[in-house]
C-alpha cells in the first residue's frame, strides 16, 4: 500500500471515529443513580452515563440527596439529547445532556442551582468557562450547597473519608 493510500485510510478512520464519538442522539432518562450519574434508554438499550465536567456531592456527603432529587425532577422519564464525549476509566460515557425543551445543558444547570462543582482538571472547554462563572455566582449568592459554611469538593471529601478509615484501622491495630 502506498503512503498516500495509507494516509487516506487513516484520514477516514479519524474522521469517522471523531464524528461518531461526539454524535448527539435522543434518549429517555430512566433512572438517576446520583446527581451526575444517569441511566438512559436509547434505541431500546439501557446505558449508564455520567455528566461531563461536573460532579455532584457523593453518597453520604451533604446535599447528595438534594442533588439527586433535583435531577429526578428535572429529567426522569423525559426525552433528552445525549452528546457523548469520552469514556472514563470505569468505561462510563461522559456526556452532555440536554433535556427536551430546555436550552441549557443539565450539566451547567446543576452548577447554577448550586448542586455541583465544575471539575477543574477535566473541564476545560468554553462550556466549562461558563459553568465556572455559574459556580462563582452560586457561591457568592450562597445557593444550594454553597449555603453551607464549608462545602467540601467530592474528591476531597472521599480523600478525607479514606484517611479517616486508615486512621481508625491504625488505632485498632495499636489496641490489639
Amino acid at each position: 500500500m502506498t503512503k498516500s493510500v495509507a494516509s487516506f485510510f487513516l484520514f477516514l478512520f479519524i474522521f469517522f471515529v471523531s464524528k461518531f464519538s461526539c454524535y448527539a442522539y435522543p434518549a429517555i432518562i430512566v433512572d438517576v443513580r446520583a446527581g451526575d450519574l444517569l441511566v438512559i434508554s436509547a434505541q431500546g438499550q439501557a446505558q449508564t452515563i455520567r455528566l461531563y465536567g461536573v460532579m455532584c456531592p457523593v453518597h453520604g456527603q451533604p446535599y447528595h440527596d438534594k442533588a439527586r432529587f433535583l435531577v429526578n425532577n428535572l429529567t426522569l422519564q423525559r426525552n433528552a439529547e445525549i452528546t457523548p464525549l469520552f469514556n472514563d476509566e470505569e468505561g462510563i460515557s461522559n456526556a452532555l445532556v440536554r433535556v427536551q425543551g430546555v436550552k441549557e445543558y443539565l450539566n451547567g444547570q446543576l452548577v447554577g442551582y448550586g448542586m455541583a462543582w465544575v471539575k477543574p482538571v477535566q473541564c476545560r472547554s468554553r462550556l466549562c468557562e461558563g459553568w465556572g462563572k455559574l459556580e462563582e455566582l452560586a457561591r457568592r449568592n450562597l445557593v444550594g450547597l454553597w449555603s453551607e459554611s464549608y462545602a467540601v469538593q467530592p474528591w476531597e471529601w472521599r480523600k478525607a473519608q479514606r484517611m479517616e478509615i486508615y486512621r481508625r484501622s491504625q488505632e485498632s491495630l495499636k489496641k490489639d
